[in-house]
């Protein structure tokens, strides 16, 4: 427990990442609000330990009344991850997109003017672009414009009125992922997996780990920074799923195999594209500056924890 409570406000907190910020934050004797909608989110945000709050986390007006109602020291923005899981065709990219946009626009503005004294913005490891599974670091130069709608918001967050700071995100999974349940779903029903280039460098990183970077975040404030918040080993989409698949007793999973010319009906544009995207992230500087380090270094040993949770819930 820190001895300098903060009162901090969490947007997606019913995402995973969401509910283990809120657990970790109330642990650590931090006065918590959790942004969601309905009573099923609510339930849960109470049962993490934090306070709900209702409102359309794209409304800046919205925002700016709940922010008023108390002096909040610390947003946590988590709700550009709602679209960051393993990509299946379900996932609207899209929306996603719109979603990073929108909602950082809406805090940003509803922070500024209720008196927020510091805002942690997560985004994207993949925002570096298709690098051929060359290393960066946060020094490196995103390139590519399929993924600018997220350093465009992350340039508006660290050049605004309050301080703030950057963490880009490796592909997010845990037992309460919803990306990653419908991956096992489908693996069970022995049905064949789009993966992509087997090749392409993608970095992951367990819902917990990714919380524990954003507490230490906002108890630190190290303003105008980024930072990698990525497991220790990228590794492929092929390789996450061949290891839950052998994990769930289902063997090697079957690879999507389907002319070109079929691609855009089994599979989606964003889907295609994340996964035949090849980057390898350092996550040196937030072990150096945040005193992070992941509590699941690889997708192997996050993917066991995954399966303690699906076969607790399934008692």
């Amino acid at each position: 427990m820190t001895n300098n409570a903060l009162n901090i406000f969490v947007t997606g907190a019913t995402t995973a990442a969401g509910r283990e910020t809120v657990r970790q934050l109330s642990t650590r004797g931090h006065k918590v609000t959790g942004l969601t909608v309905g009573s099923d989110g609510a339930a849960k945000v109470r049962q993490d330990g934090g306070l709900p709050t209702y409102s359309d986390p794209l409304h800046a007006g919205e925002l700016k009344s709940l922010l008023r109602m108390m002096p909040y020291d610390v947003v946590i923005h988590l709700e550009p991850q709602i679209a960051n899981g393993f990509p299946i065709r379900t996932t609207d990219w899209e929306a996603g997109l719109h979603t990073v946009t929108a909602s950082t626009t809406a805090i940003m503005e509803a922070a500024a003017e209720t008196g927020v004294k510091f805002l942690v913005h997560t985004s994207f490891a993949f925002a570096y672009g298709d690098t051929h599974g060359e290393w960066v670091t946060e020094d490196s130069q995103p390139h590519g414009s399929t993924f600018r709608v997220a350093l465009q918001a992350e340039k508006r967050v660290l050049g605004g009125s309050i301080p703030a700071c950057v963490l880009r995100s490796g592909t997010v999974y845990s037992g309460e992922d919803a990306a990653v349940a419908s991956l096992g779903d489908e693996i069970r029903r022995g049905r064949s997996v789009y993966l992509g280039d087997s090749h392409a460098a993608t970095n992951w990183i367990h819902a917990a780990d990714l919380a524990r970077a954003a507490v230490l975040a906002a108890e630190q404030q190290p303003a105008g920074q980024t930072f990698n918040i990525v497991d220790d080993q990228p590794a492929s989409a092929a390789a996450f799923v061949g290891h839950l698949s052998a994990a769930l007793g289902m063997g090697e999973p079957s690879a999507m195999q389907v002319p070109e010319f079929a691609l855009n009906i089994v599979t989606s544009a964003a889907q295609r594209n994340l996964l035949n995207t090849s980057v390898r992230a350092k996550n040196d500087k937030a072990k150096q500056v945040l005193g992070w380090t992941p509590k699941y270094p690889t997708h192997t040993a996050g993917l066991e924890q995954t399966l303690l949770v699906w076969r607790a819930e399934a008692k």
